[in-house]
């Protein structure tokens, strides 16, 4: 087994500590000669971790197939170091992967593995929100900008490392240090991506509100723990959404016109066919019974006239609900001045209306 350490130069625009203590964090990939764990082997595993503000990669080097066991031994001890794992769909493979490799060869300290982050898994919901064609590794590290100068793909690796085996070549060797290198040192850069989960999940504080000639509605608003690296613009059921730094802006279609409110106690009211309209029993008493009938879940309304916009799906907020039949989607709110000022109303809004 050949074992490589080398320090590298790594500049961050995401905070490590917002995941933990920055040295208790190992970031890790593994390359394999297969899909199967049960006839397939671990032929390297790679890690980046920092250490006294210097960031190091270390990789472990399968150069015969009995090197294996060797292998796992060290990086299941060198991990037990750390407090969490962070890996790109090492949930669905890596983790599962080495555990049954571990079981194969009895290797001791798998059952102390950490603690995991997945980065796929955290990313994947973004993918449509920024406009991606995937989710595989290298597409977000192109969103970023991040240049490879590895150009091959795990299928000719694989080969790549059998005629290592046989032949030693040197050109060989560099060319499987040099993609599990690159996927390693790539993996903390994605963590700015974490930044867009982080900005929706947030807490809001408003800033501004103005209804436009247009008949929207432009709310500004400011998330002051997090800044995104790039800018976004998607739209929702209800509003179009545009994002740049810390400020979050929503421009939401109002509608004028006359809707129904339905009262829930509809047993408590009468409903009067000449005024279109249904009104308490208490003052239905001094209707002639001609004029009135009992009220039903569907007639028991009273129709307002006024500016109102669609309320996204799981909102909820102490405030009257409007529809233009009854149960008919989407329920509306009316608009007054100011509500989005309302710290509390725009958190409930926003929470119903950002990506989760």
């Amino acid at each position: 087994m050949k074992t490589i350490t080398n320090e590298f130069n790594c500049t961050l625009s995401y905070d490590l500590a917002l995941l933990g203590d920055p040295e208790g964090l190992l970031f890790f990939d593994i390359e394999t000669t297969g899909l199967s764990a049960k006839r397939d082997m671990v032929y390297l595993i790679g890690c980046v971790y920092v250490r006294g503000g210097v960031w190091r990669r270390k990789q472990w080097f399968a150069d015969t197939v009995e090197a294996e066991a060797e292998l796992l031994v060290h990086f299941f001890l060198f991990a037990s170091r750390f407090s969490l794992l962070v890996h790109f769909n090492g949930s669905a493979f890596d983790l599962p992967f080495l555990r049954e490799r571990a079981s194969l060869h009895h290797t001791p300290g798998s059952d102390r593995i950490p603690k995991s982050l997945d980065l796929y898994r955290e990313l994947k919901p973004l993918k449509k929100l920024l406009g991606l064609s995937d989710c595989r590794q290298k597409t977000l590290e192109a969103f970023l900008g991040t240049h490879r100068e590895d150009p091959y793909d795990g299928g000719q690796l694989i080969r790549f490392y059998w005629q290592y085996l046989r032949t030693g070549g040197s050109s060989l060797y560099d060319a499987l240090l040099l993609h599990n290198a690159e996927d390693i040192e790539g993996l903390p850069s994605l963590l700015s991506l974490l930044s867009y989960r982080d900005f929706f999940r947030g807490k809001f504080l408003p800033e501004s509100e103005r209804l436009l000639d247009s008949g929207e509605l432009l709310v500004t608003c400011e998330n002051p723990s997090c800044t995104l690296p790039f800018p976004c613009q998607f739209l929702t059921e209800n509003s179009r959404v545009s994002c740049l730094q810390s400020t979050l802006t929503l421009s939401i279609p109002l509608v004028r016109g006359t809707l129904k409110y339905f009262f829930g106690d509809y047993a408590n009211y009468y409903y009067l066919p000449a005024e279109d309209q249904a009104i308490h029993k208490s003052v239905a008493a001094f209707v002639e019974p001609s004029h009135r009938k009992k009220a039903t879940a569907k007639t028991c309304y009273q129709k307002h006239e006024g500016l109102f916009f669609s309320v996204p799906k799981g909102f909820s907020a102490d405030v009257p609900l409007f529809y233009s039949e009854y149960k008919k989607s989407p329920p509306y709110i009316e608009y007054a001045e100011g509500l989005f000022l309302d710290p509390t109303f725009l958190q409930k809004f926003l929470l119903a209306t950002l990506p989760k």
